[in-house]
């Protein structure tokens, strides 16, 4: 009896450790993702984080909330990220210094903005002879400049004395932008939310002109993206379920933002220190972007390059960033 009850013991030993195993694996193998954003910077990671989409589309998400954009592309050469979010004009940066990347979505449309306090500022014309504050190392400022020359035939230059054709430009740090503009060291700042619905739910400014409106006024062909989810060739190419999970809640959370206001505004107040007036005016004015990466929105984003190089961000033209740059399902 006893030699019979031994193979059986063995049996249900083996048994157990094998079930071990197999749901230790299982754990194991949860992909995991590692995301780097802005400190400060809006997107739908604030929402795949608030609603654990992580959790739901299988896989583990850490996030990284850096001070610096320059911190998050270094996050990403250095290995230290898989995926950042970042504007496409420092995509393209990244790519012309050679870094190996692959853009693979459009998480947001430009919501930059010239604004100003001053009711008889009213046009980019209406800046001629003045002095504008912007963050001058930004592709948002290129922009700027790359949008009035294109637009209304205006210098931009980097100088607090312009002549009567030019707009002047001097160099501000976005944490002391909102100051500038409301002790009238400038007459108009070019930003970035949420420090362009700080600037009109506090300050009570108005906005001279949208990027958006811009865009639309330059005549370039596409969406006028701004935001975008660059990952590394060895991550998109090694880990291509870890990132096509990550896409998929990238998707949801987009479809939550567009769909469910109260919920949205509740986790950019808590998340961004926002007042109820600079959360409602934030959501009004972003507009998120939920689909796929296709053929139209690459399109966009060559023309929001194009800009960038105009404006004299980035160095050569980036017509010559081939298609490889973009990510293939």
């Amino acid at each position: 009896m006893l030699k019979k009850a031994v193979p059986i013991i063995i049996v249900l030993i083996l048994v157990a450790v094998g079930v071990a195993v197999f749901m230790g694996g299982t754990k194991a193998e949860k992909p995991r993702v590692r995301a780097a954003t802005l400190q400060g910077g809006i997107s739908t990671l604030d929402i795949i984080e608030a609603e654990r989409l992580d959790e739901k589309h299988g896989f583990e998400l850490e996030v990284l909330r850096l001070q610096k954009t320059p911190d998050i592309m270094a996050a990403l050469s250095k290995g230290d990220a898989d995926l950042v979010v970042i504007p496409a004009e420092m995509a393209a940066k990244l790519l012309e210094s050679g870094e190996k990347v692959v853009i693979v979505a459009v998480d947001m449309y430009q919501n930059q903005a010239v604004l100003a306090t001053d009711p008889s500022i009213r046009s980019i014309e209406d800046l001629k002879g003045r002095v504008v504050g912007a963050t001058v190392a930004s592709g948002t400022y290129k922009m700027f400049k790359a949008y009035v020359k294109l637009v209304y035939g205006i210098e931009v230059v980097e100088t607090d004395q312009p002549g009567p054709e030019e707009i002047g430009v001097i160099n501000v740090p976005p944490g002391a932008i909102l100051d500038a503009l409301h002790r009238g060291d400038v007459a108009a700042i070019v930003t970035w939310e949420p420090l362009v619905s700080k600037a009109i739910a506090v300050l009570g400014a108005h906005v001279v002109a949208s990027y958006q409106d811009l865009w639309s006024q330059a005549g370039v062909e596409g969406e006028p993206v701004m935001l975008v989810w660059v990952a590394s060739q060895s991550f998109a190419g090694q880990s291509r379920d870890a990132l096509e999970k990550f896409l998929a809640a990238r998707e949801e959370a987009a479809r939550i933002w567009m769909g469910s206001k109260e919920k949205v505004v509740a986790v950019l107040k808590n998340l961004y220190g926002l007042g109820d007036d600079e959360a409602e005016t934030l959501y009004g004015r972003v507009r998120i972007c939920a689909r796929p990466l296709d053929q139209s929105l690459v399109t966009s984003i060559r023309s929001e390059w194009w800009l960038a190089w105009r404006g004299g961000y980035l160095q050569s033209d980036p017509a010559g960033i081939g298609s490889n740059a973009f990510y293939q399902p």
